[in-house]
């Protein structure tokens, strides 16, 4: 089945919407030229459009990040999702592992995070004694639920963290000079899982948004920035919006789709397909590979009358939205893992605070925060720990929920070592590197409704925005970046990541000479960078 223009823009998290995929055949056909790689160089620095400025920022840094070792897993070439349940069974009863990597449904996402904090619960209530000790290793948000969920079953809970905050890869700013809280990891919520957290921060009093373009507080869509576009004023459905350099306006999310479709449609086919549920024998093909071998690349090169050809949108697909969604090149990224939920419409913006969702699930447990734990021993007689700080501790069982990208650096010993099974999945499994850099702009220089922004423009840094002023009402833009470019973008000092988005934003800057030069120099708080 194909793809439609509406259900690749709305998308789905759905793990059963996952398509896995056979080994291809090594004789590969040419890909299409590139418009360029997301990490160009530029003969000359950027410099940002004359009168605009950014009246404040803030960044994260997730691929520097020591505590986390990137943003969130991927399937990587050669991965199946057999390496993620492999992950989450348990050793002797004693070592459990829970996490967006190890998640059997959703994974990759705080969706699953949350749902295999909630499964490993179940798993160590199935075999522990009522009182036992029961200590959850990391503080995110499958830490969090693992924890609150075994102490309101009676267990006794001590949840070790090595940040000094709550949250793991939430995480949360508060800034006066922000109208809301700022999120540097987890912010906008979409697909089919979403509603059933969206509930959650509800309920627990954090304050969310649309990101729809129709019916914010900037009014509805604006449908004429897309040429082609289906949506409508009042539709609910985000508009995605294509400039190339000049600001001309171009369609994209047609030419994606159909990418999207015949890619899908000739995995599917290939002989061998895992099911998607870790039963197969496929392994994941790169989705460059499958792009390539299925001919979705292969389409026109001649612009048309916007002066975008078909093959510069693949590119853009492949180079640009790929990277930033999951925090993979193509050619790392199994496509298995490529589904229609691209792109970051009809989402839901957390305003009030996610980490503060976090923090409330602990309430009245222990907590050890600024413990970082360097070996876990377990065994018949039970759980031992070892922190960097030479202290130890004592369980019954032990809940680990550290990331993806510590496992893999081998920064925490086990004792027994884990079983090559485990560290195969772990070597298997890729972890993502996806940056945001957010710009608070004194008022709005643009004209355009539209809440997500391509820019069709190899020599930009950054190519992929979030218009929040729709929903939000505030003139803020979120820079999206992820595999090459994230880790480009991480390593620029702030003035330089500041002034190459600037520059990227230039053929959307259409309001600059009807407005006045702002004021003021852009400011960071210095702990916008993830475990600072």
């Amino acid at each position: 089945m194909g793809i439609s223009r509406r259900a690749f823009l709305t998308g789905t998290l759905s793990g059963a919407a996952v398509l896995v995929l056979a080994a291809c055949t090594t004789d590969a056909p040419s890909p299409a030229p590139s418009t360029g790689g997301p990490t160009p160089t530029p003969t000359e620095a950027p410099t940002a459009p004359a009168g605009v400025a950014a009246a404040g920022f803030l960044r994260s840094s997730w691929a520097d990040d020591a505590l986390a070792g990137g943003s969130s897993s991927y399937l990587a070439t050669g991965s199946t999702v057999t390496d993620r349940l492999t992950l989450a069974g348990s050793l002797d009863d004693r070592l459990f592992f829970a996490g967006e990597a190890v998640a059997d449904r959703h994974a990759g996402t705080v969706y699953g995070a949350r749902a295999s904090g909630f499964d490993v619960a179940d798993q160590v209530a199935a075999v522990a004694a009522e009182g036992e000790r029961i200590a959850v290793i990391g503080a995110g948000i499958a830490g969090a639920t693992a924890a609150r969920a075994l102490a309101d079953r009676g267990f006794d809970v001590v949840v070790v963290e090595a940040r000094d905050r709550i949250g793991g890869r939430i995480h949360t700013v508060a800034d006066d000079s922000w109208p809301f809280p700022v999120e540097l990891g987890v912010s906008t919520l979409f697909g089919d899982a979403s509603p059933a957290l969206v509930g959650a921060l509800t309920l627990a009093g954090v304050d969310t948004v649309r990101v729809d373009g129709a019916g914010g507080a900037g009014g509805a869509t604006d449908t004429s920035d897309t040429p082609g576009s289906t949506a409508s004023p009042g539709s609910g459905t985000a508009q995605v919006a294509a400039r190339t350099a000049d600001g001309t306006t171009t369609d994209l999310t047609g030419a994606l789709a159909a990418a999207v479709t015949t890619a899908s449609a000739w995995a599917a086919g290939t002989d061998g397909v895992d099911s998607g549920d870790g039963t197969g024998g496929g392994l994941g093909t790169s989705a460059r590979q499958v792009f390539a071998e299925s001919g979705a690349d292969r389409v026109s090169s001649t612009p048309d009358a916007t002066g975008v050809s078909d093959a510069e949108r693949v590119a853009f697909l492949l180079d640009t939205v790929l990277p930033a969604r999951f925090g993979a090149e193509a050619g790392d990224l199994a496509m298995s893992q490529i589904g229609d939920d691209l792109l970051p419409v009809d989402a839901t913006l957390v305003t009030g605070g996610f980490e503060s969702f976090v923090t409330g699930l602990l309430d009245g447990l222990d907590v050890l925060r600024g413990s970082t734990v360097v070996s876990v021993q377990y065994g018949d007689q039970g759980v031992g720990l070892r922190l960097a700080t030479g202290e130890s501790l004592s369980a019954d069982r032990v809940v680990s929920t550290m990331p993806l990208g510590v496992l893999k650096r081998g920064a925490v010993e086990f004792d027994p070592a884990l079983p090559a099974a485990y560290s195969s999945a772990i070597e298997s499994l890729g972890m993502g590197d996806q940056e945001v850099l957010w710009l608070r702009f004194d008022r709005a220089f643009w004209s355009t409704q539209a809440t997500v922004w391509a820019v069709l423009d190899d020599t930009a840094s950054d190519r992929l925005f979030v218009n929040l002023m729709p929903s939000t009402g505030e003139p803020i833009l979120v820079s999206l970046t992820g595999g090459d470019a994230g880790r480009a973008a991480a390593a620029l000092d702030d003035d330089e990541a500041v002034t190459a988005a600037l520059a990227s934003l230039e053929p959307y800057l259409d309001l600059v000479s009807a407005s006045p030069t702002p004021s003021g120099e852009p400011t960071v708080d210095p702990s916008a960078t993830p475990g600072s």
